[in-house]
């Protein structure tokens, strides 16, 4: 069997698995719900600041008037757009950690790894098939929170009266969005493929994923301090989170949304260039990916744990 024809076989295989495992559609339920939570609670925000359930004009002033400007952008097109992404790129991130760990872990907890690699035995080849399978589930969940949230925000949209620009340009910019925001995760989604990958387990991706996420936060919210050193904040714009902090306001910005109006502590000013942002996400990838290669090149493979 030649290589493309592995490639597309375990392809075709990674995909049915993923697509059909119960934890995958698990998580997808719980993003959908969370985002269309996050969603209307936006909507009752600007429904109760502007009274529209109220008959003798009372109100409640919640945000200012530049926030609720904001938060009617997001629940309009195509401000929907870049609300959607910025959602996948947080809590989504987080269950696409979850997600990467049980479906690489799993074959390790399963014993079906020395199968696979019994039928095709270049474990490159399988790495990258299930990298593949992967992205194309995630792009495919980015799908349907994109039209949840367009239906979500043309039904609040009719009922506080909010203008759709139903705009060319933002639908050809979609696609340009969702890979930004499919890079974003991608890292995050490698680090975790390493973690299950060294560990043989999906605890041990899991684990991993979350630690070093919490970490790459932690560390990156020093760059939303002022007075820090102008040398301390260039090293910590090169860690991932000012980076993905770039591309998830490029992404928001796209689509007409300013997230430093809602996040205050974020100083646009502070963060480094897109293409600084690309370079180094794309590195830290290639870094996570070999890594995870080359442990799986080397290790003895087993039946199930």
């Amino acid at each position: 069997m030649d290589t493309r024809a592995m490639f597309t076989n375990l392809l075709a295989a990674e995909w049915m698995k993923i697509s059909r495992r119960p934890m995958a559609l698990l998580l997808l339920g719980i993003f959908l719900a969370l985002t269309a939570l996050q969603q209307t609670l936006w909507f009752l925000v600007v429904a109760l600041q502007e009274g529209t359930f109220s008959s003798s004009n009372v109100t409640f002033t919640i945000l200012s008037e530049a926030a609720i400007e904001q938060v009617k952008r997001q629940l309009s097109l195509p401000g929907v757009f870049g609300a959607m992404l910025s959602a996948i790129n947080g809590t989504g991130g987080i269950l696409a950690i979850i997600l990467t760990a049980g479906f690489f872990g799993s074959d390790f907890n399963w014993g079906t790894l020395r199968v696979l690699l019994t039928r095709a035995p270049h474990r490159g080849i399988y790495l990258l098939a299930k990298l593949a399978a992967l992205q194309l589930a995630l792009l495919v969940a980015m799908v349907i929170t994109i039209v949840v949230g367009t239906l979500l925000s043309l039904m609040f949209g009719s009922i506080l009266g909010l203008s759709q620009q139903i705009d060319a340009i933002a639908f050809l910019l979609l696609p340009v969005g969702m890979l930004r925001a499919l890079l974003v995760m991608l890292p995050y989604t490698l680090i975790a493929a390493a973690s299950a990958i060294v560990g043989r387990s999906v605890i041990a991706g899991v684990g991993g994923g979350l630690i070093f996420l919490a970490f790459d936060v932690s560390a990156g919210s020093l760059n939303t301090i002022g007075a820090v050193d102008p040398l301390i904040r260039a090293l910590v714009n090169l860690l991932l989170q000012p980076n993905i902090n770039r591309l998830i306001v490029d992404n928001s910005q796209m689509f007409g949304l300013n997230q430093s109006v809602l996040t205050p502590a974020l100083d646009l000013n502070l963060l480094p260039s897109s293409w600084q942002a690309i370079g180094l996400i794309v590195i830290y990838s290639a870094i996570f990916g070999y890594s995870a290669y080359r442990t799986l090149s080397r290790q003895d493979i087993g039946g199930a744990n």
